[in-house]
């Protein structure tokens, strides 16, 4: 077999397994009797075994073959979970991940399992199994179940799931029975729950049987599914079906239906996977093609055509269903990077000797996967400061009457085009005067420009690079590296971060960020001769006034909205456009934006008209203006600056 054809699959699927090992692990620590859990454990273990003997990975093989014989003794009661079993999983599903990424690497043979290996077998040490002769198996070829499997088959009885022994047969002079095995408890795990096989599932792959063998199972699809499922893969010669009464499941069973059926037909596949490079490739065709649609409906207003204005309305309603389903195409849930910080929080707790809950909502929600691959490490970081930094001690809690227990909240929600995600912690929060202090000694502010901030501008000093409050360095944090990491790369992400905190009680951080860094939806503006382009995510709202409504206070233009004074800005003096005419007119279009809590009145020559526009890169030479976020061409060829409103702000 050519593994190189099917690499770039077998990692991802690895994965996701260890995603489901490191988040039912987590379950199982808080839940030891849950056996539901633990059975979805060994599960994503026995398949990432499967899957990596089959491509070869004989180390990443070994040490999931090393913790299924361990999850297999906590499922038959003869083992108990205890915190070094626990953390021997913990410390192996960590190996696993490092196994993954090597192996995409090609440099598996550098990593070292002995002694992860050898801390799984001390578990079940004394434990020897000899494999029966050919004549045993023959004649002991009947599955039965302990008390806690038949308490667990009559509870999904019970919920409306069948129960079913398969009888399954494989051809003669088959010659790879163990991988033909695996692909039969592949399919029969993606449509039910194996309670239990005969041999056992050890022997199957071990090839420690004849051509036959039995599986216990419980599901809601019907005999017919698994049969099709099974007869379709190469080498199996036979599939029968029985339902066994639950009351004579310890002893003999008695057969009430059999079938039989030929190979049939390939079952359809619900998923496909696609390479990211892929998708980029069609998202910028779509891009391309927003253009182009922007050109057309200037030429239809230009020609005054009745019938070409059809086509061109036509046309773009497809173009905006096209660009919808590829971004919904590119779209993944941000529970992709959520699901990693259970297991962080865990171990940094007790690193640091503190108890933490972490309290996950909104992992569901979805974003870009351009996004999703750039935020998990600024959320590493926030996280490990509120846990370092945030949370006190157990001791620290009782004293100020404080649960002993912290609490860190981890929270995602869509808003408009935006996504918002939060993390909330429940500890000692801000204190104003330490990092008044802190900015002193770093030289970050002068002692003039600290007086003249308010408690939030304060906070936001937290940001500037260089930045901690942490009085030492440890293995968490306190390196002076940070909260300037997360600004720098929630900025350049085209989103924004702010600070809330109040001394004592905790503190919370909000980041916004765009759905998607390919298309927007903006306000077009004029000033003069240019047409610019505000991202709508910035713009509060659109007010008209007169000259004689703008004040001033200490020399700086503002507006009276609704109680509340905002400060305005020609936005030719920040984009230096020579012959902007708003001083002239007698009605003034203001743009109301919003940047963290702030909001401020952008005056404009006029307004144009709301547009998806296709973001491009002004490149390495012009990337850095500060206020130009990049640039869009327009309908008529022309290039349109896209405005950065935080530099405004």
């Amino acid at each position: 077999m050519e593994v190189s054809q099917y690499l770039s699959v077998f990692i991802d699927e690895s994965q996701e397994h260890l995603q489901i090992l490191n988040q039912s692990l987590l379950e199982l620590e808080h839940d030891p009797d849950n056996s539901a859990i633990l059975d979805k454990i060994f599960r994503a273990a026995h398949t990432l075994k499967g899957a990596s003997a089959t491509m070869g990975f004989n180390k990443m093989s070994n040490l999931t073959h090393a913790m299924e014989d361990v999850l297999s003794k906590l499922r038959s009661k003869e083992i108990s979970l205890n915190s070094e079993i626990t953390n021997a999983l913990f410390e192996s599903v960590d190996l696993l991940e490092i196994l993954s990424n090597k192996i995409g690497e090609g440099i598996e043979e550098d990593i070292e399992i002995t002694g992860a290996v050898q801390g799984l077998r001390h578990f079940v040490a004394g434990d020897i199994v000899v494999a029966p002769s050919q004549g045993e198996r023959r004649q002991n070829l009947q599955l039965r179940y302990s008390e806690s499997e038949k308490e667990q088959i009559q509870t999904a009885v019970a919920g409306g799931s069948k129960f079913y022994h398969l009888h399954i047969t494989l051809v003669e002079n088959c010659l790879l029975k163990g991988a033909r095995v695996f692909m039969v408890l592949r399919e029969i795990e993606r449509l039910g729950t194996i309670i239990r096989s005969i041999p056992t599932v050890k022997d199957l792959e071990d090839e420690h049987f004849e051509l036959q063998f039995i599986i216990g199972v419980v599901s809601m699809s019907s005999v017919d599914d698994f049969i099709k499922a099974i007869t379709n893969i190469m080498d199996v010669d036979k599939v029968t079906a029985e339902e066994p009464k639950l009351d004579q499941l310890l002893i003999e069973k008695r057969v009430l239906d059999v079938v039989e059926h030929d190979k049939g037909k390939i079952s359809p596949q619900q998923t496909v996977r696609v390479e990211i490079k892929k998708l980029d490739d069609l998202m910028n065709l779509v891009a391309e093609l927003v253009i182009s649609r922007s050109r057309l409906e200037d030429l239809g207003t230009t020609i005054g055509s009745r019938d070409l204005n059809e086509v061109v309305e036509q046309v773009g309603r497809l173009t905006l269903d096209l660009r919808d389903s590829v971004m919904r195409a590119r779209m993944v849930p941000i529970d992709t990077v959520f699901s990693r910080f259970p297991r962080l929080v865990r171990d940094l707790s007790r690193e640091l000797g503190k108890d933490i809950e972490l309290e996950i909502h909104g992992a569901e929600t979805e974003l870009d996967r351009t996004v999703i691959d750039e935020i998990g490490d600024p959320l590493v970081h926030i996280i490990r400061n509120a846990v370092d930094h945030g949370i006190e001690t157990i001791a620290e809690r009782e004293q100020k009457n404080k649960p002993a227990k912290g609490k860190i909240v981890l929270n995602a929600y869509q808003e408009g085009n935006s996504v918002i995600i939060t993390i909330q912690d429940d500890g000692k929060g801000f204190d104003i005067k330490k990092v008044k202090e802190k900015a002193l000694k770093a030289g970050l502010l002068s002692p003039e420009a600290l007086n003249e901030m308010d408690d939030q501008d304060i906070l936001e000093v937290t940001f500037l690079p260089g930045f901690s409050t942490a009085d030492k360095v440890t293995n968490v944090s306190g390196r002076g590296v940070g909260m300037d990491v997360v600004k720098s790369k929630v900025d350049s992400l085209g989103g924004f971060v702010s600070i809330d905190s109040v001394f004592g009680e905790g503190s919370l951080i909000t980041i916004r960020l765009p759905l998607t860094l390919a298309i927007i939806q903006t306000l077009m503006i004029q000033l003069g001769k240019e047409i610019y382009a505000i991202p709508s995510g910035y713009v509060e709202q659109i007010v008209s006034l007169k000259p004689s409504e703008i004040k001033r206070i200490n020399k700086q233009e503002v507006l009276m909205l609704r109680g509340e004074v905002i400060p305005l800005i020609r936005m030719q003096d920040v984009l230096e456009t020579p012959d902007a005419i708003n001083e002239q007119l007698d009605d003034l279009d203001v743009v109301i934006i919003r940047t963290g809590d702030r909001l401020i009145g952008c005056v404009v020559d006029s307004l144009l008209r709301q547009q998806d526009v296709v973001i491009k890169s002004l490149g390495g030479y012009l990337g850095s203006i500060k206020g130009i976020a990049g640039a869009t061409i327009l309908g008529d060829g022309k290039v349109a600056l896209i405005l950065d409103m935080r530099a405004v702000a």
